[in-house]
């Protein structure tokens, strides 16, 4: 299944129309630049099994871990081929299911108004929308290991998220994230962290 190179460009159009006053939709056969029939809107609740029979073909674990992950994804058929998924790290698109059909003729997919950005902070400073996405597509990334931390790691900042204070420790290589609330443990590295750290710090 091909990555598309717009998922970043069509989070940020998607972000742009919910600050319109009076904009309810997006019509996504309008953002598409390339030839599709089907569209199926995922979200991170679809199971193996429905994503397969929906698209009618084999899906990997790859890709499952992605759409895990997502909070949304767009995933858009040529003559029986998946040709592009778009990866939405909000809920950005209103639905009643766990997957959602649409199609290059009826292709209007209408917005979730009820959704807004968490605050989510970096000590006192509220990140701003485009760091906040990040961060949460970062957090739903990480596995988190169940830890008794009764003293958190020594943190370089700490990160208010979904109303959690977690302690986010840098190395040169990774960030290691801990609650003493939750009493989990993270870490991420290599890109993933160096993006961390230029957002919290």
């Amino acid at each position: 299944m091909p990555k598309s190179p717009t998922t970043k460009k069509w989070g940020r159009i998607f972000r742009n129309h919910l600050k319109k006053k009076g904009v309810s939709s997006v019509d996504v056969s309008k953002l598409s630049d390339f030839k599709w029939e089907k569209g199926y809107l995922l979200t991170n609740k679809s199971k193996k099994a429905d994503v397969e029979k929906l698209v009618n073909a084999p899906v990997s674990e790859e890709v499952m871990k992605k759409i895990s992950a997502a909070n949304q994804m767009l995933v858009f058929v040529h003559e029986g081929e998946v040709v592009r998924y778009v990866e939405l790290p909000q809920d950005f698109i209103a639905h009643d299911k766990n997957q959602l059909e649409f199609s290059s003729a009826h292709s209007e997919l209408k917005f979730n108004k009820k959704r807004e950005g968490k605050p989510i902070k970096a000590g006192e400073k509220k990140l701003s929308s485009e760091d906040a996405l990040t961060v949460e597509s970062i957090m739903k990334q990480i596995q988190w290991k169940k830890a008794d931390y009764s003293v958190a790691l020594d943190p370089d900042v700490q990160l208010t998220y979904e109303g959690v204070v977690y302690n986010v420790r840098f190395t040169a290589e990774s960030a290691e994230l801990t609650s003493k609330r939750r009493g989990v443990y993270g870490k991420v590295t290599g890109e993933t962290a160096q993006q961390l750290y230029d957002i919290l710090m």
